[in-house]
């Protein structure tokens, strides 16, 4: 046997994460998914879509996925940037690949900040495809809760709205697509993939 010690190499060119007395968060800021969720409320929603057709439903779920994605969105790049957002950031501008690193950055924020709750996963993150799956849903919990049709899955609105918000800023050219949805198959099921 061996009495040599193995003294590891102290590995050159890597970028030092990094910088004297500041702090640098990996995780999301838990103010920000307070500051998100606290600015709406979905029994409020819901109690306002009584007597209202699918469609007027659809609008004013579109409506609020829009505003929740751009409300995320500013207070992730500005207010609660961490040092996740800025390494992805900062790798995109070097490689120039995008997608799906910025766009998946956005859509979990959405979520988390919006929804904490909710059970989801990403089951599948490459350069070409990225696949949401949604187990537990809050807002469609909600539209059962309040005895509203929700056959047709007025809810999806408000996350096709959200993932479109996304893909506009971050420029990806994205296919979206719902494939599963709650009510038949036990989740909703969304993929998105680059374009050609």
């Amino acid at each position: 046997m061996s009495t040599k010690k193995f003294v590891a190499k102290k590995p050159r060119n890597l970028m030092t994460l990094e910088e004297p007395g500041k702090p640098l968060l990996y995780g999301a800021d838990r103010d920000l998914a307070a500051e998100v969720s606290g600015r709406w409320n979905i029994e409020a929603l819901v109690a306002s879509l009584q007597g209202k057709d699918e469609k007027a439903a659809r609008a004013a779920f579109e409506g609020l996925g829009k505003e929740l994605m751009q409300l995320t969105i500013e207070l992730a790049d500005t207010k609660y940037l961490d040092r996740t957002g800025e390494m992805i950031e900062r790798v995109a501008r070097q490689t120039g690949i995008s997608f799906p690193h910025r766009f998946q950055r956005y859509v979990e924020l959405g979520i988390i900040a919006s929804r904490p709750m909710d059970k989801w996963n990403i089951v599948k993150s490459t350069t070409k495809e990225m696949v949401l799956q949604v187990y537990g849903c809050a807002v469609h919990q909600a539209i059962k809760d309040a005895g509203l049709a929700c056959e047709g899955l007025p809810c999806q609105a408000l996350c096709l709205a959200s993932f479109e918000v996304a893909r506009q800023k971050t420029a990806d050219s994205l296919e979206i697509q719902v494939r599963k949805v709650l009510t038949r198959d036990g989740m909703c099921e969304f993929s998105f993939v680059v374009r050609p």
